[in-house]
C-alpha cells in the first residue's frame, strides 16, 4: 500500500472557492395552490428523511462527520437554527483565510452528504490543519458535546492512507463501500450473494451485505419493520448459510413512511394516492414489489403539477452495480418548456426505427412517456443530475412506460467565472453561443430516445420469450441470438460493474447520433443550415471536451474510472479520435514541457462521418445489452473506455491542473406555518448552504 507521502495531497484537497448556485424556484412555488404546496412540502420531507441512508451507503463514518458539523454550527438553544458564525470565528481566533477554507470544506461535506465527491467517488480533505479545525470546533457553543466525535474523526478526516481507501469501490481492491460490511468480501463472493438473491427472490436494490464468513452472510434489507429469516442455499458447488434481516435503516424508513402518509392527505388524484401507498408499503416492509406497484401508478400520473420520485433508485455507487442509492426529489412542472418535450414524445415512434441496431432489438411497442421540464424544489442526494429517465424497472417500462424529466432550473444554473478549458480560441465564441442549447438538445435526446430505446431479450417464468431465438440474428456474429435474460435476472445484475456507465454511454451515443435528425432540431427551433451545422459541430466539441475532462475522474494507481458518466464520455472521445473526427493537440515548450491542451474537432468530418461513427458504437453497445452478454459487454466496454497510456502522465496532470470546482446547489427548505407550507431560500454562499442543512433538521 502507498504511504501518505506517496500520495499527491493536492489532488485530494477540498475545492477552493466552489461556486454556489441557486434553484430559482420561488416564482414557481408561489403559483401553487395551498394544497399543492403542502403536498410538495411532505414529499420533500420524505425525501430528506432518507438522507442519512445515503451517508451510510458510502462510508462507515459519514453520518458521524455530518453530526459533528451540524452540531458544531447549531445554536445551543435551538438545534434547528444556526449559531452566530461571526462570534464563533472571533472566539476561535483563526485567520480570515482559514475560516473561509473551513466553511468551504463544511459546505462541501454537507452538499455531498459525505467527505467523498458524489461525482467521482474520491475523498477530499480540509485545506486547513486538524489543529486549526479543532480550534474552530472549540469555539462552538456546543464544544463539549463535540469532544467524543472529534476525537474519533480527527485523524480519519485528514488520512490519505492507505491510498486505496481514498476511493469508493470494491472491497477486494481495498476501496471503501459501506454496502459491504463485516469481513472483506471477494468479487466471487459478491457474485454468489447475487445468485442467492435470485434464488430467494430478494431484490438487491434496497439491500446491503454483511460477510460473517466464507459460508455465512447476512442480507440487510431497508425497512421500518424488523424481522429475520434463516436459509441454507445450495448453489451447486457450495452451500451458504444466509440470514435475511429486515430493519436496516428502520428509523429512517419509518420517518419516510410517516411523511409520505402526510403527503397522501394532499394528493391530487387516485394515481398519486396509489403511488404513495406503494411507496409506503415498500418503506415499511422492505418489499421492492410494492415500490414497483407505486412506480406503475407514478407512470400513470401524467402531467402532475408537482412531480416527485423517491426510493432506492440508481446503482452508480455500488461498485457491482446491483444495490441502489437512496434519493428523492420534488419539483414543479414548467408547462411552457414541457409542451416542447411533449412534441418530441409524439415524434419518438417515428424516430426510434432510425436507430442503427434494427427492428428486432427495438422495443415492440414504444410506451409514450410523460416528458416534462421540471424546476427542482428539493433533491435529497449528494449530486443533482440534469435529467432523469425513470423508473429503472424494465418490466414496468415495457408494460406501462416511463417518464423523462429535464431539470430546467439545474440546466439553467449559472455561476460567476464559468470557464471553458481545452477549447481553442477560434471556437470560443461559437461554443459560448451554442453550448447551453447543445446541452439542452443532448439531454432531451439522451433521456427520451437514449434511455427510452432498445429491447432486452427476456425469458418469462413460464418459459416463453419476448423474441424468437431462431429468427433473431445477432448482427455482431451473424448467428441466431443464443443468450438472454433468464427469469429474475436484471440488466444491472448481468452486466455488473460496468452496467451504469455502459447504459450512460449508450444514451450519450444515441444523443450524438440523433443530433443529425432534422425533425428534432426543427422542434428546438433550428431550421437554418448554418445554425444547424454550428449546433452539430458544438455538440461534438463539448462531448470531446467532456471526454478529456474524464481524466479528472480516472485513478491511475487503481486503473479505475471513478464516475459512470465520465467513463462513458471518455469512450465516446476515443471513438471520435479513432473515427478521425477529433484529436488532442498538446502545446509544448521547446524543452518538451506540456503547457496546454486543445481539443480539435474537425467540423467537416463531424458533418460527414459523425453519425456513422456513433452508429457503430451504438450497435456494439445495444446488442450486448439486449442479449445479456455480461462478459462480452464488460470486455468491450473496458477496451472502449481505457485511456491511452500516454495520457496518464503530464496530459492527465494538465487536466487536473485545470480542474474546475463543482457547483454547490444551495437548496431551499419548506416549513409549515399556521397550516400553510412556506418556502425558505438561503444566500448563495457557504454560510447559506450550512444554514439550509441545519434548518432541514435531518
Amino acid at each position: 500500500m502507498a504511504t501518505a507521502a506517496a500520495v499527491n495531497t493536492a489532488r485530494f484537497l477540498a475545492d477552493q472557492a466552489p461556486p454556489y448556485a441557486g434553484m430559482s424556484i420561488g416564482p414557481s412555488f408561489g403559483l401553487l395552490t395551498e394544497k399543492e404546496k403542502l403536498y410538495a412540502h411532505w414529499l420533500s420531507r420524505a425525501s430528506w428523511e432518507g438522507a442519512r441512508v445515503i451517508m451510510n451507503q458510502w462510508t462507515p463514518y459519514a453520518e458521524k462527520l455530518y453530526n459533528l458539523i451540524v452540531l458544531a454550527m447549531s445554536s445551543p438553544n435551538d438545534k434547528a437554527k444556526m449559531t452566530d458564525l461571526v462570534k464563533m470565528k472571533e472566539v476561535s481566533g483563526v485567520s480570515d483565510a482559514d475560516w473561509t477554507m473551513f466553511l468551504e470544506y463544511v459546505s462541501q461535506v454537507l452538499s455531498n452528504l459525505v467527505n467523498y465527491k458524489s461525482f467521482g467517488g474520491s475523498k477530499f480533505i480540509p485545506r486547513i490543519s486538524s489543529e486549526t479545525f479543532g480550534k474552530i470546533l472549540k469555539a462552538s457553543p456546543n464544544a463539549e458535546q463535540l469532544t467524543s466525535l472529534w476525537n474519533e474523526l480527527k485523524v480519519r478526516m485528514w488520512s490519505l492512507e492507505p491510498e486505496s481507501e481514498l476511493l469508493i469501490g470494491k472491497p477486494s481492491a481495498g476501496h471503501i463501500s459501506n454496502y459491504y460490511l463485516g469481513k472483506t468480501i471477494s468479487d466471487e463472493e459478491v457474485d454468489e450473494v447475487q445468485k442467492v438473491c435470485e434464488k430467494l427472490s430478494v431484490d438487491p436494490l434496497n439491500t446491503r451485505v454483511k460477510k460473517v464468513s466464507s459460508s455465512e452472510y447476512i442480507i440487510l434489507i431497508a425497512s421500518a419493520e424488523k424481522k429475520t429469516e434463516s436459509h441454507t442455499v445450495d448453489l451447486g458447488n457450495t452451500k451458504l448459510n444466509i440470514t435475511v434481516q429486515y430493519g436496516d435503516f428502520s428509523g429512517e424508513m419509518s420517518r419516510v413512511a410517516a411523511a409520505l402518509k402526510e403527503a397522501k392527505k394532499y394528493a391530487a388524484n387516485a394515481h398519486q394516492e396509489g403511488m404513495l401507498d406503494g411507496y409506503i408499503a415498500s418503506m415499511e416492509t422492505g418489499d421492492m414489489k410494492e415500490h414497483r406497484k407505486g412506480s406503475i401508478e407514478w407512470v400513470k400520473d401524467v402531467g402532475p403539477v408537482v412531480e416527485s420520485y423517491i426510493g432506492f433508485i440508481e446503482t452508480y455507487v455500488d461498485p457491482f452495480g446491483a444495490r441502489a442509492e437512496w434519493e428523492g426529489f420534488t419539483a414543479i412542472v414548467n408547462k411552457d418548456m414541457s409542451a416542447k418535450y411533449e412534441k418530441l414524445v409524439a415524434m419518438a415512434p417515428s424516430i426510434l426505427p432510425s436507430l442503427p441496431w434494427g427492428k428486432a432489438f427495438e422495443v415492440d411497442v414504444f410506451k409514450k412517456p410523460d416528458f416534462t421540464a421540471l424546476e427542482v424544489l428539493n433533491f435529497a442526494t449528494g449530486g443533482i443530475p440534469a435529467g432523469i429517465n425513470i423508473p429503472n424497472y424494465y418490466e414496468v417500462r415495457e408494460s406501462q412506460g416511463f417518464k423523462n424529466v429535464s431539470l430546467a432550473n439545474i440546466l439553467a444554473a449559472k455561476t460567476p467565472n464559468d470557464r471553458r478549458p481545452f477549447v481553442a480560441k477560434e471556437d470560443f465564441d461559437l461554443c459560448a453561443k451554442y453550448e447551453d442549447e447543445a446541452f439542452n438538445v443532448q439531454v432531451a435526446n439522451h433521456e427520451l430516445l437514449g434511455h427510452g430505446s432498445g429491447k432486452l431479450m427476456k425469458e418469462n417464468e413460464d418459459g416463453t420469450k419476448n423474441f424468437d431465438p431462431e429468427k433473431t440474428i445477432n448482427p455482431l456474429t451473424g448467428k441466431p441470438v443464443d443468450t438472454w435474460y433468464k427469469p429474475g435476472q436484471t440488466y444491472g445484475q448481468v452486466l455488473g460493474t460496468c452496467s451504469s456507465s455502459f447504459e450512460e454511454c449508450r444514451a450519450e451515443a444515441a444523443a450524438m447520433y440523433l443530433v443529425f435528425n432534422r425533425d428534432i432540431l426543427k422542434l428546438f427551433g433550428h431550421t437554418e443550415e448554418q445554425d444547424i451545422e454550428d449546433l452539430q459541430y458544438i455538440s461534438y466539441l463539448i462531448m470531446a471536451r467532456a471526454g478529456i475532462r474524464a481524466l479528472e475522474f480516472y485513478d491511475v494507481a487503481a486503473k479505475k474510472h471513478l464516475q459512470a458518466h465520465m467513463q462513458a464520455r471518455m469512450g465516446l472521445l476515443l471513438s471520435m479520435i479513432q473515427g478521425g473526427i477529433a484529436r488532442l493537440e498538446e502545446i509544448r515548450s521547446a524543452d518538451g514541457t506540456l503547457e496546454d491542451l486543445i481539443i480539435r474537432v474537425d467540423r467537416q468530418a463531424v458533418l460527414k462521418n459523425g453519425k456513422d461513427v456513433f452508429g457503430k458504437v451504438l450497435v456494439d453497445l445495444q446488442i450486448r445489452k439486449s442479449i445479456a452478454d455480461g462478459e462480452g459487454a464488460r470486455a468491450f466496454y473496458e477496451k472502449l473506455t481505457n485511456p491511452p497510456e500516454n495520457w496518464l502522465g503530464d496530459v492527465r496532470d494538465m487536466v487536473l491542473k485545470k480542474k474546475q470546482p463543482r457547483k454547490i446547489f444551495v437548496q431551499p427548505n419548506t416549513v409549515v406555518e399556521n397550516g400553510k407550507a412556506v418556502l425558505k431560500e438561503y444566500p448563495l454562499s457557504a454560510e447559506g448552504t450550512i444554514q439550509s442543512f441545519i434548518e432541514r433538521a435531518i
